[in-house]
């Protein structure tokens, strides 16, 4: 928020915001969307932002025309976001098909929302994160939990079936787990451990469900340490990044 104050948000989620960009990580995205607001009967908004660019040299006739093709456009669009959603979930949907850079669009249609969703093609490499590029930026800029996941095989309903909660340096904090605890309960899952990372060995992380991650606010940077980060580059689970009070 721009005063410093925290952003607040309803948990379990009462809003949540789905966004795509017709890959499969985001059919996988708006799946577990669709399972996160059936478990809370929320509100579920499937976003995809495009920036339309006008050249610079463009006249007014070819600008006018130009606006034609781009009501035409978001028109196609909104129909095969509309398709893509129904194959994805059958929770009820508003669809959202936004002019603009897509991280500022995510982030600007997520500002009502409890809860976010992406997915990841992801990437690799020793200065980048497990999340790819929109996505990494999207969970350091968003003050309300993020659902991150990549294409994964595992059944939608499944996704609370062994949550794995931890924290950076510490155990994560009472008020993350009882969040973690407030969704796995309205699906009938379970909490399989909740530690710090460190004693939270790789095969706990990598047979889970879902990893909730508790990120403490009032950083100078945002971010988990390098042996979270690391550890989250070998999980092909969805991970759920949930600030701390």
């Amino acid at each position: 928020m721009t005063d410093g104050t925290p952003r607040t948000f309803t948990w379990p989620p009462k809003t949540i915001v789905a966004a795509v960009d017709f890959g499969d990580a985001s059919a996988r995205a708006i799946a577990l969307a669709g399972v996160v607001a059936a478990a809370g009967a929320a509100t579920l908004r499937v976003l995809h932002a495009e920036r339309f660019e006008v050249p610079p040299y463009f006249t007014p006739a070819q600008i006018e025309r130009l606006e034609d093709e781009r009501h035409e456009a978001t028109a196609e669009i909104t129909t095969e976001l509309t398709r893509f959603t129904k194959g994805a979930t059958t929770w009820p949907t508003t669809i959202v098909v936004a002019d603009g850079r897509p991280l500022d669009m995510i982030l600007e249609h997520a500002a009502d929302a409890d809860l976010l969703v992406l997915g990841t093609h992801g990437r690799r490499g020793p200065s980048r994160w497990w999340l790819g590029s929109v996505a990494e930026r999207v969970v350091r800029a968003a003050e309300i939990p993020v659902l991150v996941t990549r294409v994964d095989t595992a059944p939608p309903n499944d996704l609370f079936a062994r949550v794995v909660v931890i924290g950076d340096d510490a155990a994560p904090d009472a008020a993350t787990r009882a969040r973690v605890e407030a969704l796995v309960a309205a699906s009938g899952g379970q909490i399989a451990a909740s530690d710090a990372l460190a004693a939270c060995g790789a095969d706990v992380i990598a047979n889970a469900t879902l990893v909730a991650v508790a990120t403490p606010r009032g950083r100078t940077h945002w971010g988990l340490s390098d042996v979270v980060t690391d550890a989250l580059g070998h999980c092909a689970h969805p991970v759920l990044f949930i600030p701390a009070p």
